[in-house]
């Protein structure tokens, strides 16, 4: 079929070409949906050629300001062709969101153990560029589990201290240089087998956009989960499905502070999860624990961990205590108790090795 010519468009198609300018249709668009309705091929250029026709007698009908300026656009460009076509937009942002939801799964985990009692040794705040860093007990405790057989270890964050802004100041009281603190990182995840790594704030003062320098070196010493805030984590048993799974919530820290109780946050979480069993903190340098049962019949252990720096200055100066116990937690996992025997925590960690050292001696 002949196609369409710029007069005939405005002699057939003349109330048509108003109401797709009117909506602001590009030529080409418009070309396509003339040539769509009408069974009958038409050019783009066909139809930018009828626009002017159809702009020149409304001029000439009076339509147009007298006292106007009369300017035609004879460019073949429509600004609107540059666009993404909408269809191919949504398909664009449905794949990001995709994206997106594959990278929210590092939050939630599902972990395979054997079904035999292991350990897990919760480290608290590391903060190992810090000068007031407990180097001494830090390293200790590593070699402690390291020398145990079924030690396992996981982090609840703030790794280094990695000032920032105003904070910045504090380097002048540091006799270590940044690289030196990456190395220290790098050596403490490399030392232990590490099921789990969440980053705290200040792991997040480190990030650049795009880049989490601690999900690198997480990666490459092979820490088995990471994330930047949260990890739940669902700890079945190999081969043994009648063995109840145990969820465990690692953060840096949850919602809700009380002086009555370090562990308030993460007790408030248990209460109203309703599912997970194990939730563990960090962040503000205290340690306690608090396990009790909730309804329907789930008994959970909530606590926090202390972490490694000591002599702080800024804790001093707001008033607060600073406790000398509880850098890290001893926690032992026997599949095969019934509760509330399954978790049970032990603060001072040689004796909390010896007990599961026992306990898989049996």
């Amino acid at each position: 079929m002949k196609n369409w010519t710029s007069d005939e468009l405005v002699a057939q198609m003349r109330d048509r070409l108003l109401q797709l300018r009117a909506m602001g249709v590009g030529r080409r668009r418009a070309a396509d949906l003339i040539a769509e309705e009408t069974c009958r091929p038409c050019g783009s250029s066909v139809v930018a050629f009828a626009f002017r026709k159809l702009s020149e007698q409304q001029a000439k009908a009076g339509t147009a300001h007298t006292r106007s300026v009369k300017v035609e656009d004879v460019s073949d460009i429509d600004p609107a062709d540059g666009d993404t076509p909408i269809e191919e937009l949504i398909e664009h942002r449905i794949t990001a969101s995709q994206r997106k939801r594959l990278r929210a799964s590092a939050h939630a985990r599902t972990l395979e153990l054997p079904p035999e009692p292991v350990g897990v040794m919760v480290f608290g705040d590391p903060h190992v560029d810090n000068e007031g860093c407990d180097w001494a007990s830090l390293r200790a405790h590593v070699k402690l589990a390291q020398d145990t057989p079924g030690v396992l270890a996981a982090c609840v964050g703030d790794v280094q201290d990695n000032w920032i802004g105003r904070l910045q100041r504090l380097y002048a009281n540091s006799s270590m240089m940044a690289s030196d603190g990456w190395r220290l990182s790098q050596w403490l995840l490399e030392s232990l087998q590490w099921i789990a790594v969440v980053g705290g704030n200040h792991d997040q003062w480190a990030h650049a956009p795009g880049v989490d320098p601690l999900k690198w070196v997480s990666k490459q010493a092979k820490v088995m989960c990471y994330a930047d805030d949260e990890i739940r984590m669902t700890l079945t048993w190999r081969k043994r499905p009648d063995f109840e799974p145990l969820i465990w919530v690692l953060r840096h820290d949850f919602q809700g502070r009380s002086w009555f109780h370090p562990t308030h946050g993460p007790h408030r979480e248990a209460m109203l999860d309703g599912k997970c069993h194990i939730f563990t903190a960090g962040h503000i340098h205290q340690w306690g624990q608090l396990t009790t049962e909730q309804r329907h019949d789930r008994v959970t252990t909530a606590f926090r961990v202390r972490g490694y720096k000591r002599d702080d200055a800024h804790a001093r100066r707001l008033g607060f205590d600073e406790q000398r116990y509880g850098e890290s937690v001893m926690m032992v996992i026997d599949p095969c108790a019934q509760e509330p025997g399954r978790v049970k925590l032990f603060w001072d960690l040689q004796v909390g090795c010896e007990y599961l050292t026992w306990l898989r001696s049996k």
